[in-house]
């Protein structure tokens, strides 16, 4: 069902048409990361689980590394290489690394033919800070796609007291949720 609107009043009226036993056997309730939704899917819904859905959390993910790779890049002077590289390359650095393409083509910003692969290495090289958040963010995207929640919960453990408050916020909803 498509409700007229999201308010909160109108997702109770349409679930409260359920009785109480309906709505206690739902198990698990995918939401977006709207912090408005969950008290109300706790209360419609007491008994289920509340998880995050696939969409937003690569979405959630995509945005920390964007602003992370903003904010390391406003740390080099407009002129330097590495800034106008993070800058003009932006889309190749969000891409999972996996589905880069191999195809050469030239870059005034490097004044030479790479490949999107190469571009990301000559990046990487640029900034250590940089890459410690472009390997966390591709590990994290590669366990997320293999569904491999162990290995991706585990990622967010081990790096939640080294990361930026970016992804440090990112983090604390995904553990729990």
């Amino acid at each position: 069902t498509l409700l007229e609107n999201n308010r909160q009043t109108t997702i109770k009226n349409y679930f409260y048409r359920y009785p109480r036993a309906v709505r206690e056997a739902v198990k698990v309730v995918a939401v977006d990361m709207s912090g408005s939704y969950i008290p109300i899917l706790k209360q419609l819904f007491p008994k289920a689980k509340i998880v995050l859905d696939r969409f937003h959390i690569v979405q959630h993910l995509g945005r920390a590394m964007m602003s992370t790779r903003i904010t390391i890049m406003k740390s080099f002077d407009k002129k330097s290489l590495p800034y106008r590289a993070m800058k003009n390359h932006w889309k190749i650095l969000q891409k999972d690394s996996r589905k880069l393409s191999d195809k050469r083509f030239y870059l005034q910003t490097f004044s030479q033919t790479l490949t999107p692969k190469e571009i990301v290495k000559k990046i990487l090289d640029l900034s250590d800070e940089f890459r410690y958040y472009y390997e966390l963010y591709q590990l994290l995207l590669f366990h997320f796609q293999e569904k491999n929640t162990d290995h991706f919960m585990a990622l967010i453990d081990d790096n939640l007291p080294f990361v930026n408050p970016v992804f440090t916020t990112v983090f604390k909803t995904f553990k729990k949720y």
